[in-house]
């Protein structure tokens, strides 16, 4: 029966795979890569991009940041807070996305955003959101560029110094010196610039008190072993009204020669702490990844003599963000040390390993593969069981290099369920659907393809730009789930079904019938009915900028793969209306991925 069913789908189905996936905006490296002694599979996609800012006026200005150039309009009587570094032609969002929406609405909401959701879908928006220009949101202004500094303010949340500090520099009124100079500050200690750190922090402390600037200093004149200066500094520190934070004061204590520094927990990394522990040689306590920007998850990656398991969780930490290339993590995977008898026997050693560890040894056991049959077995095995501890996308994402030498031929049908969700979780839509296309011209004569075929439908699906619901497909779907129908199939029912009404398509009344003899109250946390209501509103009289904030807002820190059905299908339903299409299916697509679909 699923053969048949499969047959009568028709090569149009092949044809709903968009090619237009989301693409990354902006530059997510401020510092270096880590260098690992390991060969990739592929270069490194670690380049610095360049942000070209949609002309305001004739271009006059260019803006360097530490090797990027953002060029930068001439801001003649511009609204400091309409000011960006993106216009929809390059890939933000309209310039009337605040039209309608209060000020002091955006300026309460804003600084709650989700910038730590382990979403590159989320990030992505996150970013557009901030980096678009347009005019502000209406409503009173109580200080000129306030929004301005908000959205740079959240940029550094998110590691994205660089480009904070280009946002700031382009506003016509300036005004803002201190807040970059901070911001340059901290790229610098990312960086191990001690000399332009401290360079900075003895020019800024006569001209700015804030306990930044002090805090700097002393960690400076340690550094240069004026340990007098340094501990009167501190001690006067310590009596103000901004005492200086007990990791700090260990810190500091430790370079002034005070003892040896145990620093058991950071639950508040900065940029200064993070590199007072390199000068130390103190590796990170595990509970600095908690909270770290991703800027500091990248340090921490890159720390040579750190515990390699910190080193891998930073890293995959950041990727999931989207705030480290993947390759990145293939190369630290490649660095780990094993014994020749692990590497001898991968798969077996790996079976009673967890976390980044694991996958480490499978990632070098699919290096050392040198038959491609072979090699797609081992990946298959590895993105299981990286599912299985909520990493597919990440590890997906990490061996795309080594999928792509595996030709979408019939020899490989079998391999195309696993290969074409590993580019729907890269954003790569048109090559996941050349795995499609293979799998359903096999399926006449490949049971494997068949269920492969049925597998990558859903994910088909909520990315082409067919509205229309393929019936045989779906039916093929509920199928292949066998029989009895169990929670964990009226789960994923429930999941498709909503992500497939929410991304427009028609659903009959037998298909959600189906689902009636499953549980019918959801368990999952629901957004607040007064969320709910405004982000119903905002959308439907087209308030793009206040949409993707409420949408945001809605699906909170766990992002999509752990959001409740009914959050998520409100959120991308209102995505559509807003308009925003690519933006919607990008999470659908990342939803789908998370919920096993």
């Amino acid at each position: 029966m699923l053969a048949v069913l499969l047959f009568t789908c028709g090569s149009a189905i092949a044809e709903e795979v968009d090619s237009e996936a989301p693409i990354r905006l902006v530059p997510l490296n401020e510092i270096e890569q880590p260098q690992f002694d390991a060969s990739p599979l592929s270069e490194p996609a670690g380049e610095l991009l360049v942000l070209e800012a949609e002309d305001l006026g004739e271009p006059k200005t260019s803006v360097e940041t530490d090797g990027d150039q953002v060029k930068v309009g001439k801001l003649n009587e511009i609204d400091a807070d309409a000011v960006g570094l993106l216009s929809e032609s390059s890939g933000g969002y309209p310039d009337s996305l605040w039209h309608g929406s209060r000020r002091d609405r955006v300026m309460a909401l804003l600084p709650r955003l989700p910038v730590e959701a382990r979403s590159p879908a989320m990030r992505s928006a996150v970013l557009k959101l901030l980096l678009s220009s347009g005019e502000a949101p209406s409503g009173e202004v109580i200080e000129k560029g306030r929004l301005l500094r908000l959205r740079a303010e959240l940029l550094a949340r998110m590691g994205e110094y660089d480009v904070a500090i280009a946002l700031l520099q382009a506003s016509p009124s300036g005004g803002f010196e201190e807040i970059i100079a901070r911001y340059d500050s901290d790229r610098m200690f990312l960086k191990l610039d001690f000399v332009g750190a401290c360079g900075k922090a003895r020019t800024r402390i006569d001209i700015s008190p804030l306990p930044y600037w002090q805090r700097a200093l002393i960690f400076c004149q340690s550094r240069s072993q004026e340990v007098e200066a340094a501990s009167l500094g501190l001690d006067l520190l310590r009596e103000s009204d901004s005492p200086p934070s007990a990791a700090f004061v260990t810190l500091i204590n430790a370079m002034n020669g005070y003892g040896e520094a145990v620093l058991d927990s950071l639950p508040n990394p900065t940029p200064m702490l993070v590199s007072m522990l390199r000068v130390l040689n103190i590796p990170a306590p595990a509970d600095a990844l908690d909270v770290a920007n991703p800027a500091l998850l990248r340090v921490f990656a890159s720390t040579s003599d750190s515990d390699i398991e910190l080193r891998l969780a930073a890293a995959e930490e950041a990727e999931a963000v989207g705030a480290l290339p993947a390759e990145s993590i293939g190369l630290l995977y490649a660095a780990v040390a094993f014994s020749s008898e692990e590497l001898a026997n991968p798969i077996e050693y790996s079976a009673d390993m967890t976390g980044p560890l694991a996958r480490a040894i499978l990632y070098q056991a699919i290096l050392a593969e040198d038959v491609p049959t072979a090699r797609a077995e081992a990946i298959g095995i590895t993105l299981e069981r990286a599912r299985e501890e909520g990493r597919f996308a990440t590890m997906a994402r990490a061996l795309l290099s080594a999928i792509q030498v595996l030709p979408a031929t019939q020899e490989f049908a079998w391999f195309a369920a696993e290969a074409g969700r590993a580019y729907f979780a890269a954003n790569r839509w048109e090559e996941a659907g050349r795995w499609f296309n293979l799998a359903l011209a096999e399926s006449g004569t490949d049971l494997e393809a068949q269920q492969a075929a049925v597998q990558l439908w859903p994910l088909v699906a909520l990315s082409g730009e067919k509205i229309e619901v393929d019936e045989d497909m779906l039916d093929a779907w509920w199928e292949y789930q066998g029989s009895p129908l169990g929670p964990t199939t009226h789960q994923r029912g429930a999941l498709l079904l909503t992500l497939l009404a929410a991304t427009g398509h028609e659903i009959s009344s037998e298909q959600w019938d189906a689902l009636l003899a499953g549980p019918l109250i959801e368990p999952s946390a629901v957004t607040s009915p007064a969320l709910r209501h405004a982000l119903s509103a905002a959308a439907d009289n087209g308030r793009i900028g206040e949409t993707v904030l409420l949408a945001l807002l809605g699906l909170g820190s766990g992002g999509p793969q752990n959001s409740g059905v009914a959050t998520l299908g409100e959120t991308i339903s209102a995505l559509r209306t807003a308009g925003l299409e690519r933006d919607a299916q990008a999470i659908a697509v990342e939803a789908a991925l998370a919920g096993g679909l």
